[in-house]
């Protein structure tokens, strides 16, 4: 059966879901939801955008009742959280939406309402929560736990048996050592080379990665 899909979100990593999606025959695309105002009533790479996201109900109860979250992260990944909650307490079901060159070892686990973009690696062993993105070209070693809602960015290299907290954000090309340990809602900036675990809700950069400063300050 055809799903029919809602996206939540109408900028740039929702054009990269869409991408995706249209290689998938078991969706049905049937709009586009976001928040600025001067979006409704034009369309998105194809899909008409109805409104804001007051409308998830009732496009619910009009019968399409999966989603995705279009929106990305730029560090906070506050938006994508309180998206998902928001339609997750209406009834939505969330895709996973996988790059078909995306490379998933069998005994990976995969959580509800994925992206996984094109060259990823996801290792065995690896566990990937709820509404989480993995970018293009990253690599989620064996045995890593990537948290609920948590951003791994373009080209970051988690080694084996790393943890990332839920909505913590690994920038591009960050590099993070076997074993560490990041906390919740923590950022880890572009480039970082991470060789000591990283507390919750913090920024941490550079070669080694120190802590720069608190979140919300």
């Amino acid at each position: 059966m055809i799903k029919r899909v809602v996206g939540i979100g109408a900028g740039g990593h929702a054009k990269v879901v869409l991408e995706i999606l249209r290689n998938n025959p078991d969706y049905e695309m049937t709009g586009m939801l976001d928040r600025n105002k001067e979006l409704w009533g034009k369309t998105f790479l194809g899909i008409s955008v109805l409104g804001g996201d007051t409308l998830l109900e009732e496009l619910f109860n009009q019968g399409m009742d999966h989603a995705f979250i279009g929106v990305g992260t730029a560090g906070n990944t506050k938006s994508r959280q309180n998206l998902y909650h928001l339609a997750k307490a209406i009834g939505f079901q969330f895709v996973s939406v996988i790059h078909p060159k995306a490379i998933i070892y069998p005994t990976a686990k995969i959580g509800e309402g994925v992206v996984i973009t094109a060259g990823a690696t996801i290792n065995s062993g690896a566990q990937i929560g709820n509404n989480v993105i993995i970018n293009t070209g990253s690599v989620i070693e064996h045995d890593c736990m990537i948290g609920d809602h948590a951003h791994i960015a373009t080209s970051a290299a988690l080694a084996g048996g790393v943890t990332v907290g839920l909505g913590s954000h690994v920038g591009v090309g960050a590099c993070v050592r076997q074993g560490v340990q990041i906390g919740r809602n923590a950022i880890v900036g572009a480039g970082a080379v991470v060789v000591h675990d990283v507390p919750d809700e913090v920024v941490v950069a550079g070669n080694p990665a120190r802590i720069l400063k608190k979140r919300g300050r």
